[in-house]
Formats: structure tokens, C-alpha cells, sequence
């Protein structure tokens, strides 16, 4: 009992150990990789998101008398046929139809021979090249989808992942500082006629919070006073299905992505995030992480029952 123990216990470990090794490198990975695309994306992203702001503004007024799941699914249908015909146009369809046939031709191969050892191998080395080659086609229009892609789902998480807050209700707003940043005496949030503070600031670290309640509909901006420097983060308060910013970022280009309203706050400034902590969007349909869902579902069922008409092989 004494010897399946021990090796229950260093294999646990070698289990452990294995996984901290690939999380190690992975972090690594990312780390340098991440030191390389910053400097450029950055600068990009602080670019883009004002335009993509606006063009989702107008999208969304369009939309705006319509119930809320039936504006996600008409933009998840919209999607779908954008990116279908994107696909087409840059795709290589010829060569897409080739491999499927090579697929279709040695799967049969394997069902008609499958007792000939030679036949079968050749047949699946094929197979397995066929599947390569089919891949390798379809790298290119997503690699040409992606950034939109990547834009436009940043533009509905903003409306569709939080919803404003209402009158009356209660959250958290954090504000973080930068590394190695020091401020003597407080940081203070001006009064502001959208919220009320009821507590704060409660400093923890490089963090201060203050619990708040809102106080009147519409659109506000708070202020933050760090020594003689303000920092600014907008609040929204109300019913209507309006874009919210969680949070305000720093010059990193993936807190960028995924938060692209608000002005990035710039390397030099001593915050290096503002943080409001909006109620999720309760629905099985368009509420907060179900909205990926259903965009993908949607946008992928108008893509198999249109491609037919855009005559697209995929």
C-alpha cells in the first residue's frame, strides 16, 4: 500500500509539475510576443475604435426601434453574408473544391478497400493531405476576417456583455494605479450629479474604490483627482439598450480590444485603469456571454443557407 501511495504522490507531482512547466512557457510565449505587437497595436487600435464607435452609433440607432434580439439577429445575419462573400473573393475556391474531392475520393478508397493494408495507408496519407491542403485554403480569408471580426464583436460587447446602471442601484467603481506610482494624500471622485457616493475612497494597495449608487438617467462623466491630475471614466445610467464602457484602459492593445470606447489613457499618466462595474445583461438570447452564441449560431446558419447563392465552396 505503502509503494502505490508514493507512486500516486510523484505522479500527482509530475503531473503538476508538467503543467507549470507548459503554463511557464506559454506565459513566456505570450510575454515576448506581446512586447512585439504592443508597440505597433496600440497606436492602431487608439485609431480604429473612435471610427468603429461611431459606424456602431449609427448601426445602433438604425436598429434602435427594434426589439433587442431581433437587432442581434439581423446584425448576425448581416455577418454571416459579409463574411460569406468576403470568403468567395478571397479564398482560393478552386483549389477548396479540389481537396474536398481528394477527401470524398479517398474516403471512399478506404470504405471499397479496406482489407488491402497498401491501399488503406496511401489512402489515408492522402486523406490527411487532402484535410491539410483543405486548412491551409481557408487560412487566408480568415486571417483577412479576423481584425474585423475582431472590431465589430468588440463594438456589441460593449451593448450586449453590461447594461447601464439603473436609478437607484448599487456597484463598485476601481480605479488602479500604475506601477511604482505613489500619490501623496487621497485621490478623491468630484461630486457628480449621476451618482452618490456612499463609500470611498477605500485604498487597497495600487486600487481605490468607492461604492456608489446611481442617482439620474443619462450620460456623466466622473473626475478623479490625483494630486493635481484628473482622470476621467463616463458613466451611463438608464433602461435603454445603450453602449457602456466597464472600463477605462491603459496603452495595452488587448485591454484595447476588448475595450474600445473610451480614449486610452495615455503611458505617462499615473492610472492605469478605471474599472465600473455594470450589472451583466440578463438574457438566454443577447444577455452577457450568450450573445457570442447566438451571433456564431446565427451568422454560421445564414452562411450554410446562402452560400448556394453566392456559389461559395467551403
Amino acid at each position: 500500500m505503502g509503494t502505490v501511495n508514493w507512486l500516486l504522490i510523484n505522479l500527482a507531482a509530475a503531473v503538476i509539475w508538467l503543467w507549470e512547466g507548459i503554463r511557464g512557457f506559454f506565459a513566456a510565449v505570450f510575454t515576448a510576443l506581446d512586447s512585439v505587437l504592443n508597440p505597433v497595436l496600440s497606436p492602431v487600435l487608439a485609431f480604429l475604435n473612435p471610427i468603429c464607435t461611431t459606424i456602431g452609433d449609427g448601426i445602433y440607432a438604425l436598429l434602435g426601434p427594434l426589439p433587442i434580439w431581433l437587432g442581434l439577429t439581423v446584425i448576425s445575419v448581416v455577418a454571416g453574408v459579409l463574411m460569406l462573400v468576403v470568403f468567395r473573393y478571397t479564398s482560393n475556391q478552386e483549389g477548396i473544391g479540389w481537396a474536398k474531392d481528394d477527401i470524398k475520393a479517398n474516403l471512399l478508397a478506404l470504405k471499397l478497400f479496406k482489407e488491402n493494408l497498401w491501399v488503406t495507408w496511401v489512402s489515408q496519407c492522402r486523406l490527411l493531405w487532402a484535410v491539410l491542403r483543405l486548412q491551409g485554403h481557408m487560412l487566408k480569408p480568415f486571417m483577412v476576417m479576423l481584425v474585423p471580426m475582431l472590431l465589430g464583436l468588440a463594438q456589441m460587447g460593449v451593448r450586449y456583455q453590461w447594461r447601464p446602471l439603473r436609478i437607484g442601484e448599487r456597484t463598485n467603481v476601481i480605479l488602479k494605479l500604475a506601477d511604482g506610482i505613489t500619490v501623496p494624500g487621497a485621490i478623491t471622485l468630484e461630486p457628480n450629479a449621476g451618482l452618490v457616493v456612499e463609500v470611498g475612497s477605500v485604498p487597497s494597495g495600487r486600487e481605490f474604490a468607492w461604492r456608489v449608487r446611481a442617482a439620474a438617467p443619462g450620460s456623466h462623466m466622473l473626475k478623479f483627482h490625483i494630486g493635481e491630475l484628473i482622470a476621467e471614466k463616463g458613466l451611463v445610467v438608464g433602461d435603454a439598450l445603450e453602449r457602456v464602457s466597464a472600463e477605462r484602459t491603459g496603452p495595452r492593445w488587448t485591454a484595447q480590444l476588448f475595450h474600445p470606447v473610451e480614449r486610452r489613457l495615455s503611458s505617462e499618466s499615473p492610472v492605469q485603469s478605471i474599472v465600473i462595474e455594470y450589472p451583466s445583461r440578463e438574457s438566454y438570447i443577447y444577455g452577457a456571454n450568450w450573445w457570442v452564441l447566438s451571433v456564431f449560431v446565427i451568422s454560421l446558419i445564414a452562411a450554410i443557407l446562402l452560400r448556394p447563392v453566392f456559389n461559395v465552396r467551403f
